[in-house]
């Protein structure tokens, strides 16, 4: 099984700010720094031996805080969707001044001067992803934290938009029931190499044990994209770094 890790970016002070982030590249602040602490524990207990990123510092810094001990790979292709012309405007202000283009644009019909339309950050993500699922041909697998087998694991640090229009396009979210990806949040994605459902009870969940790791290895390499496309599931949306740490709050009893 190949299992993909994508995380949203943690939050910068444009986010906190509800500024038109995009292209624009904007670090971390001190709260996303510490979303991707927290986030890190869940990815280093997946084991990934493969990470990705795209060009913009705040995945890259996302990226650093898991401690991971290697270099991801960084991408154009996983950059967030460009605004245009409305990159540094606050939504807000946006909405008030032109509410049926705002509403347009979040539909995918309309693009501010310079932006990029949904179609092409949907072209741009799926081969990307594509890419990246073949490339765990080379990652060992290893253990994962909540199944009886080993996995090829890969972690794709990307953006709010543009992963959601790789879900979108994957036919594993559907944009009418949509709740957007939260700071630093973490969505799997699993790719199973061998059909039919895995067992629960037995041991490598039933699994062959004496896989053969290079004939595996072969066989990702040669996946097609429709074959990728038609094999992946989700196994977890948007699970945000608040999930994983609460805040603790003081509460009055009695």
């Amino acid at each position: 099984m190949i299992r993909a890790l994508l995380v949203r970016h943690g939050q910068t002070p444009w986010n906190a700010a509800g500024r038109m982030q995009g292209r624009t590249d904007i670090p971390l602040s001190e709260a996303g720094v510490q979303q991707a602490r927290i986030a890190g524990g869940l990815i280093r207990a997946q084991h990934p031996q493969q990470a990705h990123v795209s060009t913009l510092i705040r995945t890259q810094q996302t990226f650093e805080q898991f401690g991971l001990g290697f270099e991801p790979t960084a991408w154009d292709e996983l950059c967030e969707i460009g605004f245009g012309e409305w990159e540094g405007e606050y939504g807000a202000q946006l909405v008030d001044k032109y509410p049926e283009e705002f509403a347009q644009m979040r539909a995918g019909t309309f693009r501010p001067a310079g932006a990029e339309t949904n179609a092409e950050v949907t072209e741009r993500m799926r081969r990307a992803f594509f890419e990246i699922v073949r490339a765990t041909a080379q990652a060992e697998p290893t253990p994962s934290a909540d199944l009886g087998f080993d996995v090829r694991t890969t972690v794709i640090v990307s953006h709010g938009t543009s992963l959601r229009l790789l879900l979108e396009s994957l036919g594993l979210v559907d944009r009418r029931r949509w709740v957007p990806l939260t700071n630093c949040s973490t969505t799997i994605v699993e790719i199973p190499l061998v059909p039919g459902p895995v067992s629960s009870t037995l041991p490598r969940a039933g699994l062959d044990a004496d896989t053969d790791s290079a004939a595996e290895s072969r066989q990702i390499a040669a996946l097609s994209d429709e074959q990728i496309q038609s094999s992946a599931r989700l196994r977890l949306l948007n699970l945000s770094p608040e999930l994983l740490h609460p805040a603790t709050e003081s509460v009055a009893i009695g």
